[in-house]
């Protein structure tokens, strides 16, 4: 298995990028106005029309299929990413940078032979994805992993619940990574121990300041109840942040569509 995750963001959780879930730095209405002058926004949005942007106690991400996965996942190395990657007098050096690592993490390990029990997810503004995310199964670490030092870092744990094994986030989007692995962790119930494969220097740090620890070369571990960035409230992991609030979007005709253009490359490692 060689997937890999881009940053799904390489700065603090706060930052002026992190549209999705800091409201009480962007209301939904900045975020579309920002879209709105870097081109993004809905080609049929008026001032007086209901806003589409808005902010919502449930995340909206959603699980999708393989085949929808793999159509959606083009979009991440596709015209509108490499436009913002090649642009930065438009949108920052800073933004361009993290549109020019979420288009090779996506061409590189978007798709490949995954088994039988990876699923994915999708975190939706409307119609449009602006976050994947592909994970696999739990393993026994004992036999996976060459380090020991798991032993001391988990005690009591024999076993890794699950591997996100693929990351993308829209670089407009920083924080759709956090949200999307938020989401793992509810999957994953009251005693997640989950396992990250960084694709670059910048996945790494960006892993070390959520919480993950390094288990051996290229393998990370989560264990949400040894770091201050996760709380378990109401039954559900959360993000240790001062909004409870995500950022959602009504859809509407003028939403982009997933391409219907057939999956003929077929699997590849």
């Amino acid at each position: 298995m060689d997937g890999r995750i881009n940053n799904w963001s390489d700065v603090p959780s706060d930052d002026q990028y992190h549209y999705a879930s800091s409201p009480e730095h962007r209301s939904a209405d900045d975020f579309a106005d920002a879209l709105g002058r870097m081109g993004l926004q809905d080609s049929g949005a008026s001032s007086s029309s209901q806003p589409s942007y808005y902010l919502t106690s449930r995340p909206p991400v959603f699980e999708i299929d393989q085949a929808e996965f793999r159509e959606r996942v083009r979009s991440f190395h596709g015209e509108e990413i490499n436009h913002i990657a090649n642009n930065p007098q438009e949108y920052s050096e800073f933004v361009s940078e993290r549109a020019r690592r979420t288009a090779d993490v996506a061409s590189s390990f978007g798709i490949r032979r995954d088994s039988d029990a990876a699923r994915y997810y999708s975190y939706q503004l409307g119609n449009r994805s602006v976050g994947l995310q592909r994970t696999e199964a739990g393993f026994p670490m004992a036999t996976e992993f060459t380090s020991q030092g798991w032993r001391e870092q988990f005690p009591g744990r024999t076993n890794v619940t699950s591997i996100v094994d693929f990351q993308v986030a829209h670089p407009l989007v920083g924080n759709a990574g956090d949200i999307l692995l938020e989401h793992q962790l509810r999957q994953d119930g009251e005693r997640p121990l989950v396992n990250w494969r960084p694709a670059n220097d910048e996945a790494r740090a960006r892993a070390e300041q959520m919480g993950f620890v390094e288990v051996d070369r290229n393998d990370m571990v989560l264990d949400p109840t040894q770091s201050r960035q996760w709380s378990y409230r109401d039954g559900e992991w959360q993000r240790a942040t001062n909004s409870r609030a995500y950022l959602s979007k009504v859809q509407t005709r003028s939403d982009d569509e997933p391409s219907s253009e057939s999956d003929s490359d077929g699997d590849f490692m």
